[in-house]
């Protein structure tokens, strides 16, 4: 009799709670795609150790997931994951998704669509979400981006006991090195997935690979020998600008490029301006520091034409997050509106070059 009612009292909970038997699929089934070098260790962008002469902020932000993802297929009518980052701290310009979580999308004969997020713990650092449910159990192919702003310590994906499970890989028209500060790197996104180096990515199925370290990319040329070791590079984006002051961007702009025509002697290099930093709408430091910025990339443009350099390509700042100031969270990272603005004038300029 007792036994009787232990069942009843956990086929009770089980319908109340809807839980069901999963199925665990571990990280380690699948192909971490987005990144430079296959060999990076864990999920880090890069190998740090190996690239000892970055600067120490450098090599910890390279630590962070920022443009890497995986993609499978499953018929499963639901997808959770539970994911450990290396703490629960999140930065005060963004969202706990964006720096933290992740985000789902599932490829349409139009494109890929939004799925879900994972929304993580904010008190520790392991967190467990479902990020879609109640789907048809039919087969879907899914991408997941990891989170931006954090190093991924560890992650799993559940589904439903009996779906079926195939990791895939995506084959890419081009590949594209993004360098650049805090913009590239994804401040503000909402979540990873909207940061402009993916959603061009998904836009023009291209392998664009986020090189953004937040408030560091100051044209180090330890900065330029590492991508001068990613092969088989189509375009290098410099959007590097923000994290220089005038006096680096004169320094080390023509040093830079140098640098990379070693080992890149004919891919294309667009140089992209700062942003006009809405902070600099009445602070007349800031408005100054960014007209002096982007004057002298400009400058060093030209010298750099002028000593014979071919393939350059040059992006102005202008409208780039638009005009009406209200593209930013904080009057210098862009937030999702900011991003989309930013992409239609980016990729374009990108599909032009590419197509020369």
């Amino acid at each position: 009799m007792q036994t009787k009612y232990l069942l009843i009292i956990i086929a009770l909970l089980s319908s109340l709670t809807g839980l069901k038997a999963q199925q665990v699929i571990s990280s380690s089934k699948l192909t971490i795609q987005g990144r430079a070098f296959p060999e990076s260790p864990a999920f880090h962008r890069i190998d740090t150790a190996k690239y000892h002469n970055l600067p120490p902020a450098v090599k910890n932000l390279y630590t962070h997931g920022a443009g890497l993802f995986v993609t499978f297929r499953t018929n499963s009518t639901q997808l959770a994951i539970d994911w450990e980052t290396a703490n629960a701290a999140l930065g005060n310009n963004s969202t706990a998704i964006m720096s933290r979580g992740f985000d789902a999308y599932v490829k349409e004969p139009d494109g890929w669509r939004f799925a879900g997020v994972a929304r993580p713990n904010l008190k520790e650092a392991k967190s467990s979400f479902t990020m879609v449910e109640n789907m048809e159990k039919t087969e879907k192919e899914f991408l997941l981006y990891f989170p931006l702003y954090k190093e991924l310590r560890s992650f799993q994906l559940r589904i439903d006991e009996d779906a079926t499970f195939s990791p895939t890989v995506q084959q890419h028209d081009k590949k594209i090195i993004v360098y650049g500060s805090s913009i590239v790197h994804g401040a503000s996104a909402s979540r990873p997935g909207l940061a402009y180096p993916a959603k061009i990515s998904r836009n023009i199925n291209a392998d664009v690979i986020n090189m953004g370290v937040s408030g560091n990319a100051r044209m180090e040329l330890a900065a330029a020998q590492m991508i001068n070791d990613i092969k088989d590079v189509d375009l290098i984006i410099m959007d590097c600008v923000p994290n220089c002051s005038p006096q680096q961007v004169t320094e080390r702009t023509f040093a830079f490029v140098q640098e990379l025509r070693k080992a890149h002697p004919n891919t294309p290099i667009l140089l992209m301006e700062s942003i006009i930093r809405q902070i600099g709408n009445y602070n007349l430091e800031w408005k100054k520091k960014r007209y002096e910025q982007n004057a002298n990339f400009k400058t060093e443009y030209e010298r750099l034409l002028a000593a014979g350099y071919k393939n350059l390509f040059y992006l102005p700042a202008d409208h780039l997050i638009g005009d009406d100031y209200e593209g930013t969270v904080d009057g210098t990272h862009p937030t999702d509106v900011g991003f989309e603005r930013m992409i239609k004038i980016i990729q374009p300029e990108i599909e032009k070059i590419l197509q020369q």
